[in-house]
């Protein structure tokens, strides 16, 4: 199944609102609920769509962080993989260029994103990390 206009706009609202039922989705585009479901699970199959999550709102006391990440070792997927499963991570993008990967985190506080840096930046796996506190979102799930 090839990734052509219908699946874009099917994984853009889902990006924006992975709630929507299929019926929604067909109304909005112009499909039945069935083609909808059938396309979605081919997205699934092929790994397009590898998982739905919760959109957390940052909440009193929460730090919302992004690191920038260099990689020492080659391939990348190790550290990647650890990246993403470091507690409080809730996104990891494997760039090209200077950064190799981009990793947003939402932490209890600033002593928890300091330690989260310190524990990244010790890693053998790791070249270098730099961290900055998020001010303010804009655009989905942002203010």
């Amino acid at each position: 199944m090839d990734l052509d206009r219908t699946n874009k706009r099917i994984l853009a609202m889902l990006e924006a609102n992975g709630r929507l039922s299929a019926a929604a989705i067909g109304r909005e585009i112009g499909l039945s609920r069935t083609a909808v479901q059938d396309r979605i699970a081919g997205m699934e199959q092929r790994g397009t769509i590898s998982g739905y999550h919760a959109a957390i709102e940052d909440g009193p006391g929460l730090v919302r962080a992004v690191l920038f990440v260099g990689i020492a070792e080659r391939p990348c997927d190790k550290a990647l993989r650890w990246l993403a499963s470091l507690e409080g991570v809730t996104a990891v993008l494997s760039l090209s260029g200077e950064v190799d990967a981009v990793v947003s985190a939402v932490l209890p506080g600033v002593e928890a994103l300091s330690a989260l840096n310190d524990r990244v930046a010790q890693s053998p796996m790791i070249s270098a990390v730099r961290s900055q506190v998020v001010l303010r979102r804009y655009g989905a799930g942002g203010g």
